[in-house]
């Protein structure tokens, strides 16, 4: 409906809504010379009458504010118009007309702050029509004027479902013949796939301790067990194996991994000599930084470079991670394909813990400046390529390293220094990957740091204080889950969707499938299956 339209139609509503009014007003002057007996009709017909003034004032406004927007917009197009008239404003080249891709470009999320609300286009929408309600309200005698949207969101929590399937048998020419009910992951069991699904999503994506999810489980209407729970994951976890060995497989053949290792506390079978029974497990991840993949893995909660060696066999690439001697091996002798990449972050953090040391954070805003540097473009924005990455890469970096190289070396030299200075600590940290450094800059791909892994990290490090993993066993099965769940949250994929479905094809695949044909299970090529 356009503007002048609009005006004419809310002067017709003001005509019509004066004409109520006078009514109205007859109406009180001839019900206030009547009976007593009809005080309360009376009240209510003056309700009506302060209504309608109050309609009719906010109708007056609403035009008077049209005829404000028409004058500024009439008074816009004057001055668009004086502009383009003007010789020192005309354009001497034209504008190229944007291309497809950038006008189509996804809506961005707006918060409340003033701006328009969120859309959401990602909920199930549900269109429900409402007709007025008054009893006065007569549809054939109505004339339909417009509607307007009026949008509300409904969360339904998780509901559960017990199906009986009444499986009928019959005889035909003395064969029996029965139908066939759904199949389950674990024989001898009523619980679908669902289910192992729903706690693996709450207990490694969500960080939350199994028993939180067993009573989440019961808080909405479904008395599980925990030790139902824990035998259904422990179970499952047998089926997903040759999954996890496809994972480890396909990282290795990744050209770029970000690799670290965190501890999480793991129950012993045995008390230590020392009396204690829980110990710090570590568990060691590698992200594929090409394909989005997440591997983590626990072998008795070790340590130690011989863990990472054999873990890393067959990879050539470029491998990111700290100073942590169990790197220290590489790039020699079985691992002289492999290229080290240090982390700008770690080395920087040195630097700020010493926040009263004024040299010392001169160095770390020295290195901060490389980050502001590498943040100015993005590869794939405005028309920047790898290449143009690469070549202001090495741009910037030569400058900032000399001068970082400069005020360490300057460290370094200082005489009457104390060995035990924490400034000079940090400089020969730095010092000691100093000829690593320049890689990080050598391709358009590597990152400065290896936050992302500090990032993934942190669902393991979330449920250290509230949790205790049982045995070594149920470390593994945290590690092969966790791999599987925070890959499908980097690819993009449901964690639900995707384990309802691997876990029944996984079932019904024999033991002894080639485990390349489980690669393209993996989340980053998961396609869920026809049903």
């Amino acid at each position: 409906m356009k503007k002048n339209e609009l005006i004419e139609f809310l002067q017709r509503q003001n005509e019509f809504l004066q004409g109520r009014l006078n009514e109205a007003l007859a109406s009180v002057n001839s019900l206030t010379l009547s009976n007593e007996k009809l005080q309360s009709t009376n009240e209510k017909l003056v309700a009506t009458v302060d209504e309608l003034r109050k309609q009719i004032a906010s109708l007056e406004d609403v035009i008077k504010g049209k005829g404000a927007e028409l004058r500024k917009e009439k008074a816009a197009r004057q001055a668009v118009q004086r502009l383009q008239g003007s010789p020192s404003e005309r354009q001497a080249k034209t504008v190229p007309t944007p291309t497809t891709s950038e006008t189509q470009q996804p809506e961005k999320k707006r918060t409340n702050n003033g701006a328009r609300r969120k859309t959401h286009p990602e909920c199930e929408v549900e269109i429900l029509v409402v007709e007025p309600d008054s009893p006065d309200f007569k549809p054939e005698a109505a004339t339909f004027i417009g509607e307007c949207d009026v949008v509300r969101y409904v969360m339904e929590p998780m509901r559960f479902k017990k199906i009986i399937y009444k499986v009928r048998k019959y005889v035909q020419d003395e064969k029996i013949y029965k139908g066939t009910a759904p199949a389950t992951p674990l024989l001898n069991s009523q619980y679908t796939s669902s289910f192992i699904a729903g706690l693996a999503e709450l207990r490694y994506l969500h960080c939350m301790p199994l028993e939180n999810a067993v009573e989440y489980f019961r808080s909405h209407g479904f008395d599980l067990d925990k030790g139902t729970a824990q035998k259904l994951v422990s179970k499952v976890k047998v089926q997903l194996e040759n999954m996890y060995k496809a994972l480890a497989k396909a990282i290795v053949e990744d050209n770029y991994i970000c690799g670290d290792e965190t501890y999480q506390k793991v129950r012993l079978q045995q008390a230590t000599k020392s009396g204690r029974n829980i110990k710090k497990g570590y568990i060691w991840v590698f992200v594929g930084m090409t394909t989005g993949l997440v591997y983590f893995f626990y072998d008795d909660g070790s340590r130690s470079a011989e863990v990472f060696e054999q873990h890393i066999k067959g990879f050539n690439g470029a491998f990111q991670c700290d100073c942590y001697s169990g790197y220290r091996h590489i790039g020699i002798g079985e691992m002289s394909g492999i290229k080290r990449l240090p982390c700008l972050q770690h080395i920087k953090r040195k630097f700020l813990d010493l926040k009263d040391n004024p040299q010392a954070q001169e160095i770390a805003k020295l290195f901060g400046l490389l980050y502001h540097f590498e943040h100015k473009h993005r590869i794939g924005k405005d028309g920047w390529s790898a290449e143009k990455h690469i070549e202001w890469r090495q741009r910037y970096s030569k400058v900032m390293l000399e001068k970082i190289h400069m005020r360490l070396m300057a460290v370094k030299n200082r005489i009457g220094i104390p060995p035990d200075d924490p400034l000079l600590a940090a400089s020969e940290h730095a010092l000691r990957q100093w000829n690593e450094i320049p890689r990080i800059f050598a391709a358009a791909s590597y990152r400065l740091d290896n936050n992302e892994v500090e990032r993934i990290n942190r669902y393991i490090s979330l449920t250290r204080r509230r949790l205790t993993i049982g045995s070594h066993s149920g470390a593994e099965a945290a590690a092969l889950y966790h791999s599987l769940a925070i890959t499908c949250h980097r690819c993009g994929v449901n964690v639900f969707d995707y384990f309802c479905d691997i876990i029944d094809r996984c079932a019904a695949w024999p033991p002894n499938t080639p485990i390349d044909k489980y690669r393209d299970l993996l989340p980053d090529r998961w396609k869920p299956s026809q049903k």
